[in-house]
């Protein structure tokens, strides 16, 4: 798929549905309801920094399976028509129309869609937003496990999350964009993963966050926040938070559905693109990304690229103007 530009089908057959599927997403499989009766399915995609998304609608209604063995990205859904079941993981969620359903783990989803339904979607890498989240002192160590599965399009921001996607998916339709509009899909891209993380309703977990959160990992992502810009080794990570190394990666993956050395790497990657935008202006960027832990210039280079996008350079290019 050629970046952000939106691509249609129309397919009245589940093979050819299933061979696009798996073409711009992953393998799947894809029927009607009732094998004796009719199947149709429309969709609109696009991607843009690693964020695919797409408008679906049917008038047959049909049932999808699918997975992401590697647990490295997450769903947003919103239900504009109809109803739509999904079962994934220990989950079962049935939605309908104004509402919307956050897929945490996608390594084995089915929907079920009525006839006549339609959503918008979005398949996001882990990636795209967990910088925002080791950002926020409200989020940090707890990755996604507080956020919402299921509510309604009219929560606080959850609507404006719908509209900018819808915007972002539109716009995609243009077959060009004017020279000096080239970077604003990427600028809206992650003006969308901050509201997201900001935005998404989350459960209350004051009165029982122990027992959200590990806390020989709270203390490892305390020190980490405080200490991103020093060395450390996973066996020292392990020993400041009082676990052992396996315990520790686990709960990694487990809460944060991360590694310990891919939680540093985005962190400090995060701290980095938050001075390019922020910060004096006057450093070079050699210099910033050497005072967060960056020796090699070239790996930097192609970490924060594959992380945001554009290059450090770039970034740097589109931070806000004082007036």
């Amino acid at each position: 798929m050629s970046h952000y530009k939106l691509h249609s089908f129309s397919s009245e057959d589940e093979l050819e549905t299933q061979t696009i599927s798996e073409a711009v997403f992953r393998p799947s499989e894809i029927d009607r309801l009732d094998k004796s009766g009719p199947f149709d399915i429309k969709a609109d995609i696009a991607s843009i920094q690693s964020t695919t998304l797409w408008k679906s609608s049917s008038r047959s209604g049909y049932r999808a399976r699918y997975g992401c063995p590697k647990h490295n990205q997450l769903e947003l859904h919103f239900i504009e028509k109809g109803k739509f079941e999904f079962q994934v993981a220990d989950e079962e969620i049935e939605a309908f129309a104004q509402s919307a359903v956050l897929l945490r783990d996608t390594r084995k989803v089915a929907i079920l869609a009525s006839p006549g339904s339609s959503k918008l979607s979005m398949v996001i890498p882990f990636d795209q937003v967990a910088p925002h989240i080791n950002r926020s002192r409200d989020n940090a160590g707890r990755g996604l496990t507080t956020f919402l599965s299921h509510i309604q399009v009219d929560a606080s921001g959850v609507g404006i999350i719908h509209q900018i996607a819808t915007h972002l998916l539109q716009a995609a339709d243009a077959e060009t964009l004017p020279a000096d509009a080239a970077r604003t899909p990427a600028l809206i891209h992650d003006a969308l993963m901050m509201m997201f993380v900001g935005l998404w309703p989350k459960a209350d977990i004051q009165a029982g966050s122990q027992a959200v959160l590990p806390r020989h990992l709270e203390r490892a992502i305390d020190w980490l926040e405080h200490n991103a810009d020093e060395d450390v080794s996973i066996e020292r990570l392990a020993r400041l938070s009082g676990a052992s190394i396996r315990s520790l990666q686990n709960s990694f993956r487990h809460y944060l559905s991360t590694t310990p050395n891919t939680y540093i790497l985005q962190l400090r990657l995060a701290r980095v693109h938050d001075e390019l935008l922020h910060g004096a202006g006057d450093e070079s960027i050699e210099k910033i990304a050497s005072r967060w832990g960056f020796g090699h210039m070239g790996y930097f280079a192609a970490r924060y690229r594959e992380l945001y996008g554009r290059t450090p350079s770039d970034t740097r290019k589109g931070r806000p103007q004082l007036k």
